[in-house]
């Protein structure tokens, strides 16, 4: 199972366990060799108190103890007379061994020490399994609460981990329950420091998201908004073409209808072409381009609109300018700007595009000889579909009916994902100068 609890709680039990069975086990060694050492001091000790007993023994075997001593006790005098034996049945130690010794007798190992005196030679052994019975018995009641103790703190840790991560378990209910429109943000007070990041960009994720939906639903609202216009315009010139009474009138509701359709296509491109401008988080695909080559691109795609309405449309490119760009949204920003410019100036008029660079940048410039904007406009004609219609109204009626309100919306969209800056401004005459500036390609 996948799962960071079960995966913890596996990993701090079997820690736990590790260290409990060395724990136990040093214990039980140290415990082992300490009760040795103990054992060792109480031989030293009981020779030590026999010290002063060695003229006053008697030079007979004591008879049997009614108990059942684990020390064997022999004392013997300066000429290895034997003057002290403990109890008759126990072995015999034939040699005094001076100092702590591991002697074998009577076929069992015991543990002896023997005491040099200035009356004889005092030897004191006792049986190793007794010594080792004893041992163990003491180590073992010192880890025995250990172990007992160990399915508590099992039980502890995984109440722990399970306490550690009911804030998780908490955010993920939290985000369970919430369906498709719910992108209020999550709550972040009292959070762990491991998940507050999380949630932090969880937060931040939902922002860009109710945006994104947000701008989503005025885009759909707003192109619903002015389609209906054109298709209702299509739908009445086709019924005045199904109602022209002579081949005049047919020809002029034919003529009114082809532009119906124009208008209509062109607007469904803009659309096209906005929503794939805006802001995305794929990473653009750039490239170096040259400047000027994609400003003639643009205008031979728009030079049938400047024929049709004998707009003198012009190209002054410097040579060398390149720019670091997504091909087809260079294309679109351009095109737009010049497909803009045309469409905003009268028949007759006339429309400049200028390319050139300077140390770091790289500028295009398109300048029209049309009505212009306000300079308190020109911040809300980025906005979609928003149009000047006092303006144009006055200077050129027509002009509202061919303007989409998306044209600088696109290009302002374009210039925001390559991080370029457009710039309204006056032309000579009167006109509107549109400046978009690119970092430059060096």
């Amino acid at each position: 199972m996948n799962s960071i609890r079960v995966r913890l709680s596996i990993t701090l039990i079997l820690l736990l366990a590790l260290v409990s069975l060395f724990v136990a086990t040093f214990t039980y060694r140290r415990v082992l060799s300490e009760t040795s050492d103990l054992f060792d001091y109480q031989l030293r000790q009981m020779a030590l108190s026999l010290r002063a007993q060695v003229t006053l023994a008697p030079r007979i075997e004591v008879p049997p103890d009614q108990g059942d001593s684990d020390f064997i006790v022999q004392i013997w005098d300066l000429f290895g007379a034997r003057v002290y034996f403990s109890r008759p049945g126990l072995p015999l130690i034939n040699e005094a061994v001076l100092g702590y010794a591991d002697l074998k007798l009577g076929g069992q190992d015991w543990r002896g020490y023997g005491l040099q005196t200035s009356q004889g030679v005092i030897e004191i052994a006792q049986p190793l399994r007794v010594r080792q019975r004893i041992a163990r018995a003491t180590a073992l009641r010192l880890v025995m609460p250990l172990l007992l103790v160990l399915p508590i703190m099992v039980a502890c840790v995984i109440w722990i981990v399970g306490r550690g991560l009911r804030p998780l378990r908490q955010l993920t209910s939290e985000v369970q329950r919430r369906d498709a429109g719910s992108l209020a943000p999550l709550a972040a007070a009292d959070l762990p420091q491991e998940i507050a990041p999380l949630v932090a960009e969880l937060n931040r994720l939902l922002t860009r998201l109710a945006g994104a939906f947000a701008t989503q639903r005025d885009f759909i609202a707003d192109a619903a908004h002015e389609l209906r216009s054109p298709l209702t315009a299509l739908r009445l010139q086709a019924q005045l073409l199904e109602r022209a009474s002579d081949e005049t009138a047919r020809g002029e509701a034919h003529g009114r209808l082809s532009a119906a359709i124009e208008r209509a296509t062109h607007l469904v491109q803009q659309l096209l072409t906005l929503a794939r401008s805006e802001p995305r988080q794929q990473v653009l695909r750039r490239e170096p381009l040259d400047l000027g080559a994609a400003a003639a691109d643009a205008i031979r795609d728009s030079h049938p609109l400047a024929i049709a309405k004998a707009i003198d449309l012009s190209l002054e490119a410097e040579p060398g300018v390149t720019v670091r760009a997504e091909r087809d949204g260079l294309h679109a920003l351009l095109r737009n700007l010049v497909d803009n410019a045309l469409r905003y100036t009268p028949a007759g008029g006339r429309v400049q595009v200028h390319t050139r660079g300077s140390a770091d940048r790289a500028i295009v410039e398109v300048r029209d000889t049309g009505p212009g904007i306000p300079p308190e406009e020109r911040e809300r004609v980025f906005d979609r579909f928003y149009r000047r219609n006092a303006a144009v109204d006055v200077v050129r009626p027509e002009a509202q009916a061919e303007g989409t309100g998306l044209g600088l919306a696109i290009v302002k969209a374009v210039a925001d994902r390559h991080g370029a800056a457009v710039r309204l401004g006056s032309a000579p005459g009167g006109g509107l100068c549109v400046e978009v500036s690119f970092l430059r390609e060096l």
